[in-house]
């Protein structure tokens, strides 16, 4: 497919700039559930990064699995089977000099269906390879490509949510990277800030000098998630005073449309909905319990502006505003808005 020869030319060439002689493993998990034949849809790009590898003078690894292989790893092994990561495995990342994660779901535990306990168990595994890759100074991309699977819980429509991803992934790299430089340094100038429109204002206060930038830019950290274009800031709780009406609301793997929070010094004084349904509760509780640690994310990334429903893709969205919280259970919840702009507040 020509959208993913062109995709992979870029994300090997501008943005991995993958050396010669270097080794680079892809991963990717085949959905084989059902419909085989319409959802072997990760090959072609597996396919396309490996032959740009090779024009590298570069040498791909293809490390693949499957998903029916994964539900019989979830229910023939022993529950202990993913407390420690082989030494095999260390072992294999000391040979490899990059990692290419291909789907969406060894990142994403938003659409989990496998048990609490298993879920934990192969995070706590993830978790220490990932140390490990770090800690022998290794990059790992993560690629997030859709599948119908993630359509098909989005309620999308997976061509065009396929397309969407292309476009927001087969971007001007230096360009993003540059942005992204110009927006830490924008905000650097001051710590208060408000969003207001004609019926609202919020007011909140960011830690200036802890600004992190994703713009792809290998060199800032040895962890690239793409979609990339977005810079977080610590956000002080306590700051946050006025109404704010957010387009969307990402909770586990619930949605939510237009919720308007009045937030008084930091705490949560009334949640409107504008749709009644019985998850509200679950999400109101979560808000209302949520703690002090949030961060506010800026996207930036001029090659998406639709919301897909999935926050990895929607918070780049360029002007996108998302709030995050982080509940007791150290969940996430990701508040977006689209309708406002940040501008600096006097004090």
């Amino acid at each position: 497919m020509k959208i993913y020869s062109e995709l992979a030319f870029n994300i090997i060439n501008n943005l991995l700039r993958i050396k010669k002689d270097d080794v680079i493993s892809i991963s990717g998990e085949i959905n084989n559930r059902k419909n085989c034949e319409k959802e072997l849809i990760e090959i072609p790009l597996i396919e396309e990064l490996a032959v740009a590898i090779r024009k590298r003078q570069a040498f791909p690894i293809l490390e693949i699995t499957t998903t029916n292989l994964q539900d019989r790893f979830y229910n023939e092994m022993p529950d202990n089977i993913y407390s420690l990561p082989p030494s095999y495995y260390k072992k294999w990342i000391e040979m490899i000099d990059g990692f290419i994660e291909i789907g969406w779901q060894k990142f994403s535990n938003d659409f989990n269906e496998t048990s609490s306990q298993q879920s934990q168990e192969m995070t706590d595994s993830t978790n220490e390879l990932l140390e490990k890759i770090f800690e022998d100074n290794k990059k790992i991309i993560f690629l997030n490509l859709p599948n119908l699977q993630l359509a098909e819980y989005l309620q999308k429509d997976y061509q065009k949510l396929v397309s969407i991803y292309s476009d927001a992934v087969n971007c001007d790299y230096r360009y993003l990277n540059k942005t992204g430089i110009e927006l830490k340094d924008k905000y650097f100038s001051s710590a208060n800030y408000k969003i207001e429109n004609v019926t609202e204002l919020l007011e909140f206060k960011i830690v200036k000098d802890e600004a992190s930038i994703n713009s792809g830019n290998q060199s800032d950290s040895s962890l690239i998630i793409l979609p990339a274009g977005f810079i977080e800031f610590p956000l002080i709780r306590k700051s946050l005073n006025g109404i704010i009406n957010f387009e969307r609301v990402y909770y586990h793997h619930h949605l939510f449309e237009n919720i308007k929070i009045f937030f008084e010094n930091g705490t949560i004084r009334y949640i409107t909905f504008k749709v009644e349904r019985k998850e509200n509760f679950i999400l109101q509780n979560a808000l209302m319990n949520s703690t002090n640690n949030c961060l506010l994310c800026i996207g930036f990334n001029p090659e998406i502006g639709t919301f897909t429903n999935y926050n990895i893709y929607d918070r780049c969205i360029n002007e996108n505003i998302t709030f995050n919280f982080l509940c007791e259970d150290e969940s996430n919840i990701f508040l977006s808005t689209k309708n406002g702009k940040i501008e600096r507040a006097i004090k």
